[in-house]
């Protein structure tokens, strides 16, 4: 556990190879380490832009879970480990098995972090080692008393195969959902320049708005027919969430119930 972070990364690579970013990444991980990964590749992500709906092509990865941490160990090229650190996916858009993930975090000068591990290579199936630079984004605060927060929503219901989880930190919401194997991601942004940005008195919004609530959030992505709770997320900028809520998912029919699983302020 530890204080809620917005992670961006910056380059992957498959060592000795050169790095790039094919990807915009964000990683919200909250503070009992619940977590929200979604990958999407930004060739794709722009050829698709202005649409309702984005396709399964723009989709890289996107997975949820719980990560956990190993204590430190030592390191012979003088970078100062941070935490081995392992992440169950609880949900996963490649697989309902997958297999494990897990890494070095290592600490730069700059305060960005290293991640190195191991990995099957696309190509060849041999594990090979990989590198991934991450970069801590502010958490911004929000509501008269200026207080920054973290909520996490999930939902599971084995008999109808269905999981699901949320999570907001910051001006940044993510969800992923799996009902019968269809297959939902949702990313949010806060931007202060929509028309009502800081207003606190949100109404409930509808999804022919085009995806946009009323106090400065916009839904920036969206693949899938599910519904997830992230609107009912983002309007809501301060004091105590303390409400479950039931979302529907359109493809199937299907009324979800998701509940609250951490909500902290800081």
């Amino acid at each position: 556990m530890g204080i809620p972070t917005i992670t961006e990364r910056r380059h992957f690579r498959l060592i000795p190879g050169h790095p790039e970013e094919p990807t915009s990444t964000i990683v919200l991980t909250s503070k009992d380490s619940y977590f929200v990964d979604v990958r999407i590749l930004k060739d794709k992500w722009e050829e698709e832009k202005g649409k309702d709906r984005n396709t399964r092509d723009c989709i890289d990865w996107a997975f949820a879970g719980r990560s956990r941490t190993i204590q430190p160990g030592a390191r012979k090229d003088g970078m100062t480990q941070l935490s081995h650190t392992v992440w169950d996916h609880w949900i996963d858009s490649k697989s309902d098995n997958p297999g494990p993930d897990e890494g070095d975090m290592l600490v730069q000068e700059d305060g960005d972090v290293v991640e190195r591990g191991m990995q099957k290579h696309p190509m060849t199936g041999k594990d090979v080692e990989y590198e991934e630079l991450w970069h801590d984004l502010e958490v911004q605060a929000f509501g008269k008393k200026q207080n920054r927060s973290t909520l996490v929503m999930r939902v599971d219901d084995p008999e109808r195969n269905i999981r699901g989880m949320a999570i907001k930190i910051g001006g940044w919401c993510q969800g992923i959902l799996k009902a019968e194997g269809a297959l939902t991601v949702e990313r949010w942004e806060y931007k202060s320049d929509i028309s009502g940005g800081d207003r606190e008195d949100v109404t409930a919004w509808h999804p022919s708005d085009e995806g946009r609530t009323r106090n400065g959030w916009s839904r920036i992505f969206k693949y899938g027919e599910g519904n997830l709770p992230c609107i009912t997320m983002c309007g809501h900028t301060s004091g105590k969430f303390g409400l479950n809520t039931t979302t529907t998912d359109f493809k199937n029919g299907l009324e979800l119930g998701w509940k609250i699983l951490e909500e902290y302020y800081w």
